[in-house]
């Protein structure tokens, strides 16, 4: 006779392994697991053809050297020709400048506009004494404006503090007042600044260091100078940068109706408009004119009345001494204007103060150089025309770290 036990206890086993290979949703749906089994050798075949294609991915971006980061391109910088890059560009004949093709092939397609002019982009890392060089000829950059480079994308956004928590006074078990911590975004938008130069054909072809080091500081001060009139004067409109002076809600110092000669007590004005808005800190400095580091070594003082001549304020009065006397570093160029008018005034000039390191220049990717020896008059001057093509912003964190006096008279 058939043991009855031993039965329900199989019995009862079954159903506790049935139960572990199912299960259901929360809809009902009966999921087995032996079916899921069974769909394993299509899902390991699905994960190996991943894998491999994973694979060959990554085997593919390490051989890109030059992509995004552009890693190990450093150890090839010296190889890096700019004239033998532009005779290429002008001959169409690659063979001397194969290094230079390369990167270029591995670069193009990293940038962020149209490339439909044909452009070559060089990434900064191939070319640092360039970088260097236009940097330095941006006195905006000098005193203090942070650079950032390699941006990817459009736009790039930035979070910055826009009001602070408020602390209360507050009785004994009464509730403490809510305050928050509010911020707001800054965005930066790629917008090409371009310099168009002519060249020689002789100096191209003579690709020595002398003629490599004249072309690359001919270009750095072109966009040199044109990124440094955009930090301080960029109009934000007609594909240009939002400049300091036209940035909503910097601070100003109003010299007249009709302007005034503006001295040190100038600067002490402006001292104290960031001073009342808890933002005088960081790289302080002061940019202005040329004109008026002249004007303030002129500066006299009477030393009794009816005094025809007076006194230097400080004689002799050296750069250093008028950085002393001014207590903050002073930085000049030629690209503020000095003929604006106010009222009746038409020889005003601007004063920049702040704190410089505020303010932000982002710039993607690398510079984009095109090369013709057939554009305008180039083939009949034996030269090459050559184009060059940076996509930057501007962008000031916080207003109340400028200030402005924009009715300065030079004399």
């Amino acid at each position: 006779m058939p043991d009855t036990n031993l039965a329900e206890q199989i019995k009862s086993m079954l159903e506790e392994v049935k139960g572990q290979l199912e299960t259901k949703t929360e809809d009902g749906q009966v999921i087995k697991l032996l079916d899921i089994f069974k769909a394993f050798p299509v899902l390991q075949e699905k994960y190996s053809s991943l894998e491999k294609r994973l694979e060959e991915f990554e085997k593919q971006a390490k051989e890109r050297k030059w992509a995004t980061g552009l890693a190990g391109l450093e150890l090839e910088k010296d190889k890096f020709s700019l004239c033998r890059a532009l005779h290429a560009m002008r001959t169409g004949n690659w063979d001397k400048a194969q290094f230079e093709a390369e990167v270029f092939r591995q670069t193009r397609a990293l940038s962020t506009g149209d490339d439909s002019d044909g452009g070559y982009l060089v990434p900064a890392q191939a070319m640092p004494e360039f970088i260097e060089m236009f940097r330095a000829e941006a006195v905006c950059i000098r005193m203090g404006a942070r650079v950032i480079s390699g941006l990817t994308g459009a736009p790039v956004t930035f979070t910055r503090q826009t009001g602070g928590a408020t602390a209360y006074w507050v009785g004994e078990n009464k509730e403490i007042t809510e305050s928050a911590l509010t911020v707001g975004q800054l965005k930066m938008i790629p917008k090409k600044v371009a310099a168009l130069t002519k060249l020689s054909n002789e100096l191209i072809r003579m690709s020595n260091p002398g003629a490599e080091a004249m072309v690359r500081q001919d270009f750095a001060i072109a966009l040199g100078l044109a990124v440094d009139l955009a930090t301080l004067r960029g109009s934000g409109s007609e594909n240009q940068p939002l400049g300091i002076a036209n940035t909503p809600g910097i601070n100003s110092v109003i010299l007249g109706e009709n302007g005034a000669t503006p001295d040190f007590d100038t600067f002490s004005d402006m001292e104290y408009e960031l001073s009342v808005d808890n933002a005088l800190r960081g790289n302080l400095g002061i940019v202005f004119h040329p004109a008026i580091r002249r004007l303030l070594k002129k500066l006299k003082v009477k030393q009794y009345a009816n005094d025809p001549a007076g006194e230097f304020v400080i004689a002799p009065f050296s750069d250093a001494q008028l950085e002393a006397y001014l207590g903050y570093k002073f930085g000049m160029t030629t690209q503020i204007p000095t003929d604006l008018k106010k009222g009746t005034a038409t020889n005003c000039t601007e004063l920049y103060f702040g704190n410089w390191a505020e303010v932000l220049i982002g710039q993607w990717l690398g510079f984009e150089i095109l090369a013709s020896n057939v554009a305008g008059t180039a083939f009949a001057a034996d030269q090459t025309w050559v184009r060059i093509i940076s996509q930057v912003d501007i962008a000031l964190r916080h207003a109340q770290s400028m200030c402005l006096c924009s009715d300065a008279k030079i004399a």
